[in-house]
């Protein structure tokens, strides 16, 4: 269990994506194909190296193939290996999560690996963009995935007085006119927290209400000073629950002339190197890799504090891998040392995850207690390893 575990990668949630938005070549030119990875149907932010079950639903886990690809914001259709603009209408690509498989004409079946048809043709390849693989920002705002697994919210501060939210469904397109007129939403300016009761009183709110194009909601606010914390808190309608997104902007937000990308675009972080995505060498000795461990806690702590919640995986993610190298050198420790921190080293790659996970949401609160499970890990690994 402790081996799944520390390879357990957390991603957004991807589900399949429908063949009309695959760009399909007769040959997928991948010299190194991405290595397979087992996934939950239902829960597919559950990632790792080997089978086993999904922790959720207990159902097995499937083989996936999964790689970072750069797609048109404009036109999803359009999906390419490399950075580039777009064929159609020359905007910037910006990255995203997709799914490689490959088909033959005669028939419906899907692959995972290239190959030949029974026909003697080769297998056409394709890259489906995936469902939460792409969490590009669109207006300048802040994005995050909803914790329905299916709604994304974008929030802005176009003015010192007005508050918008864009909403969008699971492959990042806006919600549809009939659909915006279902969701009832309020942008809460202050509130209270009790600790003793764990009730949040709302001091000063303003009602979300549809823009006369339905293209977001938005609300006019007290004009505040910069920084400023915003909470959406949003019913998406069919019975489900109301979910709360925290927002911090520190000047307002403008539209982009080009897409701008979010500082913590979601990729597989085994891809970083590809996608210009920050990356860290793995020190050799265990006192170097628990010294970087604290930096990278730290660096968690800064994001955090500064209500950059999309970005707190990268380190997270980094302290993870650090104490998978850390592994290796626990045969070095005494048997009472081996005990405390093997499971530490543990509690850091799942903390971590829970970190990623409650970041998307962008809910301080959900963010601020993953991070004391973190730092509490992290705490007991540098006191154990130095």
């Amino acid at each position: 269990m402790r081996t799944a575990l520390l390879t357990c990668v957390a991603l957004p949630v991807l589900l399949l994506a429908s063949v009309a938005s695959a760009q399909q070549t007769p040959a997928l030119a991948l010299p190194t194909l991405p290595p397979l990875s087992m996934s939950c149907v239902h829960h597919p932010d559950v990632l790792q190296d080997g089978p086993g079950s999904c922790p959720f639903c207990s159902m097995a886990l499937v083989p996936v193939r999964l790689d970072a690809s750069w797609m048109c914001p404009l036109h999803t259709t359009v999906v390419e290996q490399g950075q580039g603009t777009c064929r159609l209408c020359g905007r910037a690509l910006v990255p995203v999560t997709v799914n490689l498989t490959w088909t033959c004409r005669a028939d419906d079946e899907v692959h995972l690996e290239p190959g030949v048809c029974a026909d003697g043709s080769p297998r056409i390849g394709q890259r489906t963009l995936r469902p939460h693989g792409n969490h590009n920002p669109r207006h300048g705002g802040q994005f995050f995935m909803a914790p329905d697994n299916w709604h994304h919210v974008e929030g802005t501060y176009p003015s010192r007085r007005a508050f918008r939210l864009y909403l969008y469904d699971d492959y990042g397109r806006p919600l549809p006119p009939v659909d915006l007129r279902e969701v009832r939403a309020r942008v809460v300016m202050q509130e209270t927290f009790d600790p003793a009761t764990r009730v949040t009183t709302e001091l000063v709110s303003f009602p979300l209400r549809a823009s006369t194009d339905s293209a977001y909601l938005e609300a006019q606010v007290d004009e505040h000073v910069f920084p400023t914390e915003m909470t959406a808190k949003v019913n998406f309608g069919g019975g489900s629950s109301e979910y709360r997104f925290d927002f911090f902007f520190d000047t307002v937000t403008a539209e982009p002339t080009e897409p701008t990308l979010q500082s913590a675009i979601v990729v597989d972080p085994a891809l970083a190197t590809d996608t210009g995505l920050p990356t860290q060498a793995l020190p050799d000795s265990m006192a170097a890799i628990v010294d970087l461990m604290d930096v990278r806690n730290r660096e968690v702590a800064a994001l955090i504090a500064r209500g950059d919640f999309a970005a707190v995986w990268v380190p997270a993610f980094q302290a993870k891998d650090l104490a998978i190298a850390l592994e290796p050198h626990l045969t070095r420790l005494t048997e009472a040392r081996r005990e405390r921190g093997e499971p530490a080293l543990g509690r850091v790659v799942q903390a971590a995850w829970l970190l990623d996970a409650s970041g998307d949401v962008g809910n301080r609160q959900q963010v601020e207690s993953a991070y004391a499970a973190f730092t509490a890990a992290i705490a007991d690994v540098i006191a154990t390893f130095r």
